[in-house]
């Protein structure tokens, strides 16, 4: 495919109301698919609109001051974390440079003709269609079992392989509906990739798995939840590190007393942990653990005396 580049340089672009100094770099050939680049990085934007707004991932934010434009791929927040291209947002979001932001980007140019994940999908709320998983989930990858999964663990969850030896995850609502699945890649970048028209934010990852009990763990990743599950811990998990108003609500509606928060220990974590209190309040008691710092997430402590007792210690807010 020849590519015809034109010269970058500063544009202003009149987007959301305002002036923009902008660089970006014009394809004829090749676009970048902003959508499918944001969405497995766990941002959850709508879709189906070229102009959105989202929670800011930079500050805690309970009113949606972050706007993009993903046709122009810029990005501003009107409470005031920068401006820019979404080249710039991806770069404050993951801590990379630019070199790391443009080696992610080269995945999503011209994707648009990737059927399994294009999301040209029209946002709506009623309940998520229905689909077929067009995969093998009667075997799984076996790098799988070097993380100390187990075989009952990888039937229960009902997972299977991708053709690239993925691990494929099937995601289900509240009514046990299939209406997605996850691909967790071994070691390419990004590790999550989520089928077309998935709306992470409606959904709660194992909610059809959690019966009567004392508590529920609230993690960000599936294999963080399958992980405790497999421990014997109830869990679910929010497919991102922000709980959604939606997940607040399906959460309210589990047979429990008690919500454990088990987010990530990293920074984008904390955001998480304190936009799940904002969201849950007093509506039902909720707690929070602290993971050791030499631990990422739930799913690296691989002792269940050392995660027991973490999950013993939980603090309240």
């Amino acid at each position: 495919m020849t590519h015809i580049v034109f010269n970058v340089a500063q544009h202003s672009q009149t987007v959301f109301g305002r002036k923009l100094m902008v660089s970006y770099t014009a394809y004829r050939a090749a676009m970048i698919d902003w959508t499918q680049a944001l969405l497995n990085l766990n941002i959850d934007i709508p879709v189906g609109s070229d102009e959105l707004s989202i929670l800011c991932p930079f500050h805690d934010d309970t009113s949606e001051s972050c706007s993009i434009n993903l046709e122009k791929g810029v990005w501003i927040c009107f409470a005031g974390c920068g401006q820019g291209s979404l080249k710039s947002f991806i770069e404050q979001y993951k801590q990379w440079d630019f070199k790391q932001v443009n080696q992610y980007l080269v995945s999503y140019k011209d994707t648009y003709n990737k059927k399994l994940f294009i999301v040209p999908t029209t946002e709506v709320d009623e309940e998520l269609p229905m689909v077929k998983i067009p995969y093998n989930l009667g075997a799984v990858p076996r790098w799988i079992f070097d993380r100390q999964f187990t075989k009952q663990t990888m039937k229960k969850w009902n997972c299977g392989v991708s053709a690239a030896n993925g691990l494929i995850i099937p995601v289900h609502d509240k009514a046990v509906r299939t209406v997605g699945w996850i691909t967790r890649q071994e070691k390419q970048i990004p590790k999550y990739l989520y089928s077309r028209g998935l709306k992470k934010s409606h959904v709660l990852f194992g909610q059809p798995h959690v019966q009567k009990t004392n508590y529920v763990c609230v993690t960000e990743g599936p294999l963080d939840t399958m992980w405790l599950d497999q421990l014997g811990f109830p869990s679910v998990a929010l497919l991102g590190m922000s709980m959604s108003e939606k997940q607040r609500d399906l959460l309210l509606t589990l047979p429990t007393n008690e919500l454990i928060l088990c987010l990530d220990n990293d920074e984008a974590g904390q955001r998480g942990l304190k936009r799940a209190m904002s969201l849950l309040g007093n509506k039902i008691k909720v707690s929070y653990i602290n993971i050791p710092k030499e631990y990422k997430d739930v799913q690296d402590i691989k002792s269940y005396d050392i995660l027991s007792n973490v999950i013993k210690n939980k603090r309240y807010w």
